[in-house]
């Protein structure tokens, strides 16, 4: 994307904001009033990215800025397009592409960075007066990431990020709800099958125990065979 006849929207502006000032006239006091709402308002404007609700970006997108040193500029996707330090709400877990394509031609880079302003894993470019493909970082999005940052001018070309919980970490959380019930199951059937292994030696003994019956019974029938012996001597 490049800018017609070399003029950024910031030159476009201070000349517009210079030819506005010569049709000052008396009582420009209550017109100073609206001049202060303005500046309100494009001072909000100009930090909807930082302070404002983020835009939310979809999955597999490529976030392209403009490297201008008095701010990262949102050029696409298009709900970011004019925003400066736009703030980019991201869903953990996902792939995004983020860079700057074309710049001031001051030198820039990009890097992504937690809480601490260090490096996330190696998520950073080299210094360069002109953006391109080697000027973008396909990451993953992750927790511990915090900002995007232009390391030569980190105080005025940084945004924020929001990573927030995706729908996968919805349901590993209900799937491990799911495994430890599953798992209780499991503990309350191991205690039945112990039963069951106290059932089957139980069995195993009365078995035992029947077959000790059967040695009871041959001691009785023999026992009634020696009164049989004794009776027949007697008749003797």
């Amino acid at each position: 994307m490049t800018r017609d006849n070399g003029i950024s929207r910031r030159t476009a502006m201070k000349v517009t904001g210079a030819a506005a000032a010569t049709t000052l006239v008396a009582g420009c006091g209550d017109n100073g009033d609206d001049d202060e709402n303005g500046d309100d308002e494009n001072g909000e404007n100009g930090e909807n990215g930082a302070d404002g609700d983020g835009v939310e970006i979809e999955p597999g997108e490529r976030i392209v800025l403009y490297g201008d040193s008095a701010g990262w500029e949102g050029e696409e996707p298009e709900d970011i397009d004019g925003e400066e330090n736009p703030t980019l709400i991201l869903e953990e877990g996902e792939e995004y592409e983020i860079g700057w394509e074309e710049g001031d031609g001051t030198a820039h880079n990009i890097e992504i960075v937690d809480e601490d302003d260090d490096v996330v894993d190696d998520y950073e470019t080299d210094q360069d007066e002109e953006g391109g493909d080697d000027q973008f970082l396909e990451f993953e999005a992750s927790d511990d990431m915090a900002e995007y940052v232009c390391r030569p001018h980190e105080n005025a070309m940084r945004g924020a990020f929001e990573i927030e919980e995706g729908e996968n970490g919805a349901d590993d959380e209900e799937n491990g709800a799911d495994d430890e019930e599953n798992g209780a199951d499991d503990e309350e059937n191991g205690a039945d099958d112990e039963n069951g292994a106290d059932d089957e030696e139980n069995g195993a003994d009365d078995e035992e125990n029947g077959v000790d019956d059967e040695n009871g019974a041959d001691d009785e029938d023999n026992g009634e065979d020696d009164d049989d012996l004794i009776d027949d001597e007697d008749d003797e």
